[in-house]
């Protein structure tokens, strides 16, 4: 019949590129940048590739897409709510980063695929952020610029948590809860320093000596490596050159690439076991523990910034049966933190725990991606700022009986 469709033919959305945008950012975020095929994302959108060549040239323009249309809106969102006040400013982060989740562990994993002005775009978007928060806490606080910095990257780091996991308290609760831990932060007294501070010190890990295991020194090599231009942009040669030795020795050691990665992930998770027993069998009361273990973190994840960072971001290119065993002791290891700050704080729901815990250690893990101070003192120092935002988010009940023991830890604003 005239002016009808005809049977099965095909009607082109005019939201198009923004779906193929969608489809391929849950594609990124789910197998990785490496680990995605045009033809897949194609097969989502039940399109051909040549469908996603009119809209886009490669996979690297449409990782670009998808990194700059998430940061923009971010940002848009932060510069229209700045100027209302840090606690108006929070409300929009907040709810940007449950509307966006997912989008932070993304754009951090992948930002490196992006070329040279993909990656100075996403930085400055990301400095729009920071200094919208930056700015409001002046504003509200008498903080100076290192401070509210600080400050600013704490909150951003706790709002991001979320995209690193699934979990969702009940009635509705995440969207409060998430406002709730950005304002401990915000509000967190930042001083210099803690006296008399107790914990694991900050040690940056030695420099072996030139006669080292080789297996030691590969291993070692293998980490920076991977922290430095990921998983899937090194190879084995590359390992083997930094090492000082040819490619094929190098299968003396481990059987591939994988083994390296899953050695590297399993050392760090074996070093945070010790460290997390350490705590619960020293601590005076599961306040005390909590406190112990946040140190015991932050102090490890900054002397070893490149294990840390590894694990973080490259657990994706294990192969599945690593994979799933790393992640199952990576949940026993957050549980363990969730059943002490339950018995810390009697009657707080599971799922808010577990969530709070997250936060918590995605606010240690953040900072192990930004450059170190250069000073040792200060670096040790940030052990100690780390501990203080840290227990506040997971303590905010300062005169309860239980935590009374440590106001001498926690920071006093001066």
């Amino acid at each position: 019949m005239s002016g009808q469709v005809e049977r099965g033919a095909r009607i082109r959305p005019r939201n198009r590129k923004q779906l193929i945008v969608a489809a391929a950012g849950a594609r990124f975020l789910r197998f990785g940048y490496t680990g995605t095929a045009m033809t897949a994302i194609a097969a989502d959108l039940d399109v051909t590739s040549t469908a996603l060549y009119r809209h886009f040239p490669n996979k690297q323009a449409l990782l670009a897409a998808v990194v700059t249309e998430a940061t923009r809106s971010v940002a848009a969102a932060a510069e229209e709510a700045r100027g209302d006040g840090v606690d108006a400013l929070l409300d929009v982060l907040t709810r940007q980063a449950l509307l966006r989740r997912g989008h932070p562990a993304l754009w951090r994993r992948e930002a490196r695929q992006l070329d040279a002005a993909g990656q100075q775009g996403t930085g400055r978007r990301l400095l729009v952020l920071r200094d919208a928060v930056r700015d409001e806490l002046c504003a509200a606080r008498d903080l100076g610029e290192a401070d509210a910095v600080f400050l600013a990257e704490c909150v951003l780091s706790l709002l991001g948590s979320v995209s690193y996991h699934q979990v969702t308290p009940p009635g509705g609760r995440l969207e409060a809860l998430l406002r709730e831990l950005a304002g401990r932060a915000a509000t967190a007294p930042v001083p210099v320093a803690v006296s008399g501070a107790v914990g694991v010190p900050f040690a940056a890990p030695q420099a072996p000596e030139p006669s080292a295991d080789r297996r030691e020194q590969l291993v070692r090599e293998a980490t920076r490596l991977f922290a430095a231009r990921g998983y899937a942009d090194v190879g084995i040669e590359d390992v083997a050159a930094a090492a000082g030795i040819a490619g094929p020795s190098v299968y003396h050691h481990f059987s591939g690439k994988a083994d390296l990665l899953a050695e590297i992930i399993d050392r760090s998770a074996r070093a945070i076991r010790r460290y997390t027993d350490a705590a619960l069998g020293d601590g005076s009361s599961p306040a005390d523990s909590l406190r112990l273990l946040l140190r015991s973190y932050a102090g490890f994840a900054l002397g070893h910034r490149a294990g840390i960072a590894v694990s973080v971001t490259e657990v994706i290119h294990l192969p599945r049966a690593e994979s799933a065993a790393y992640r199952a002791v990576q949940r026993e290891g957050i549980l363990r933190w969730v059943r002490l700050l339950c018995a810390a704080r009697p009657g707080l729901d599971e799922d808010e725990a577990r969530v709070t815990v997250q936060a918590v250690v995605m606010l240690v893990n953040d900072a192990v991606r930004r450059p170190p101070p250069a000073d040792p003192g200060e670096r040790a120092a940030l052990v100690d700022r780390l501990a203080g935002v840290g227990l506040r988010v997971l303590l905010p009940d300062l005169a309860s009986p239980e935590v009374a023991l440590l106001q001498d830890v926690l920071p006093q604003e001066t």
